[in-house]
């Protein structure tokens, strides 16, 4: 049902899509704004760009959906204790289930995201726009994985924690924080999601510009450190 789930929405971008394509598609294969304003005003224009919006957010969604009781349900249900009454590892029973959900996470937005391109702008933004998935499927696979260690509300926690990784970038980037304490920006910008770095990334896909690989670089090792704590805690917690 979730890979059901996440099929359909992608069906529903690609359905609007198209019909913004149909409605206001130019010769060079993209859509023009400008159309939409005269058709539907202000309210079509922002529909179709809080759309790209959240289209840019797929891959974060995917991934919250898809991992969402990885761990934690198996505590839930009891099936962690019969897993670990067998001789082996619970990371061996995990990591290939981790690894498979994020991968399809991954495969889904991997061709979501091109076809969107392709029926808006006329082409799709190359192999960046892989790499943009990858960032934002490694960084919040580990988190959400370590999260479902601890608590079966992973994934609400998970988006609370995103969310707030925005706004707090925003408040960042727009200069309200300068008079905060020094290190205080600092250390919560560093324990939330990397969303500075995600922003920077995904700031170069939007305008075609070289990828910042030192902001892909700490992104991933963010999802990597997340998921190396996941499997530390998994083998030491009690079930």
């Amino acid at each position: 049902m979730r890979y059901l789930g996440l099929i359909a929405f992608g069906i529903v971008f690609i359905l609007s899509g198209l019909a913004a394509r149909g409605l206001a598609g130019s010769s060079g294969g993209h859509i023009e704004l400008g159309q939409l304003l005269l058709m539907g005003g202000y309210p079509l224009v922002s529909a179709m760009l809080l759309l790209g919006w959240l289209l840019g957010r797929y891959p974060l969604i995917a991934t919250l959906v898809l991992l969402a009781g990885v761990i934690s349900r198996d505590r839930h249900n009891g099936h962690a204790r019969i897993y670990a009454s067998r001789p082996t590892t619970m990371l061996r029973i995990y990591a290939p289930r981790v690894l498979l959900l994020a991968f399809s996470a991954f495969l889904l937005s991997a061709i979501l995201m091109p076809t969107f391109d392709v029926i808006m702008l006329g082409q799709w933004n190359g192999p960046s726009t892989l790499v943009l998935i990858a960032c934002y499927v490694i960084a919040y696979t580990g988190l959400i994985t370590l999260l479902s260690v601890f608590t079966r509300g992973e994934a609400w926690l998970t988006l609370l924690l995103a969310v707030t990784a925005m706004v707090w970038d925003a408040l960042r980037r727009g200069g309200l924080l300068d008079n905060a304490p020094p290190g205080i920006a600092q250390v919560v910008a560093f324990i939330l999601p990397p969303q500075g770095a995600l922003f920077r990334v995904e700031t170069a896909f939007a305008e075609m510009q070289p990828l910042p690989w030192a902001s892909v670089g700490y992104v991933i090792g963010y999802g990597v450190v997340t998921l190396i704590a996941a499997a530390v805690f998994l083998e030491d917690r009690e079930l």
